[in-house]
């Protein structure tokens, strides 16, 4: 049992076969894409928190073949984050409106995302 964020949590994805797990949610301090490692011990198991998605962030996808994580927040932007380097590589405005959804497709050439607008 992990306290993911500090006011809710959205989405979860695993990262490959690996014990890596990411979430996304709404925190305090904008820290709203987390990466965690389940095997390690209680209190040492967050392994990045990405500062990202005012107002938190909604939906995460895994991109396996690229090491990419991919997420859409509360006010309709989209960030992919690069998992080996830990950083943010883009991030743009897709919606007017939260993203809801986020798809990709089986050779990783593509993503999709939805909103409520």
């Amino acid at each position: 049992s992990w306290q993911c964020h500090s006011k809710t949590t959205s989405d979860f994805a695993f990262i490959t076969s690996s014990s890596l797990v990411a979430t996304s949610g709404q925190s305090n301090d904008n820290r709203n894409v987390c990466l965690w490692d389940s095997l390690a011990s209680s209190g040492n198991n967050l392994i990045h928190a990405f500062t990202c998605h005012d107002h938190g962030a909604t939906v995460l996808q895994y991109a396996p073949k690229h090491q990419l994580l991919i997420s859409g927040g509360r006010k309709g932007y989209v960030c992919i984050f690069d998992i080996r380097q830990r950083q943010i590589l883009y991030t743009f405005h897709a919606h007017e409106s939260a993203v809801k959804a986020l798809a990709l497709d089986p050779s990783e050439d593509y993503f999709v995302t939805g909103s409520a607008e």
